[in-house]
């Protein structure tokens, strides 16, 4: 795969993303870096930025998924001499303000990180980097 690829893939995700309730994940200003010879703000190249942007994604999801809440929980339960807490709301800000999220009642997202994860090691992997031969044209 080439930057025009990930570029494409980004613009894919990103509509995903605004889709899905997250579209400050989507902003291409979090997956920026100050060079410290100018002082501009460059973005990424595009295979990195997709990464960071499905890990910020993962991040999302992991914070409603009932499933890290029932792990999350047990490591209390064993840390601690009382019974601990028996559940867990989170809240989640955006532009529209908060929303609260009981995990107890919240879906198993166990299946939807796997896959996540796993275009996330896909994308890793030095075989997709470039064809061989080719560098990417951005730092």
């Amino acid at each position: 795969m080439d930057d025009d690829d990930y570029r494409a893939l980004i613009e894919v995700v990103a509509d995903e993303l605004t889709r899905s309730g997250a579209p400050d994940i989507a902003d291409e200003n979090h997956y920026s870096w100050t060079d410290p010879d100018t002082g501009e703000a460059k973005l990424f190249e595009p295979r990195k930025r997709l990464i960071m942007m499905l890990q910020a994604f993962d991040r999302f999801v992991a914070i409603q998924d009932r499933a890290l809440l029932t792990r999350s929980l047990a490591t209390i339960q064993r840390g601690v001499r009382s019974d601990g807490p028996q559940r867990v709301v989170v809240a989640l800000a955006d532009d529209d303000g908060a929303r609260e999220i009981d995990l107890a009642d919240a879906p198993d997202f166990a299946d939807v990180r796997e896959g996540i994860n796993n275009v996330i090691g896909r994308l890793l992997e030095d075989r997709f980097r470039y064809p061989e031969g080719e560098e990417s044209d951005e730092s």
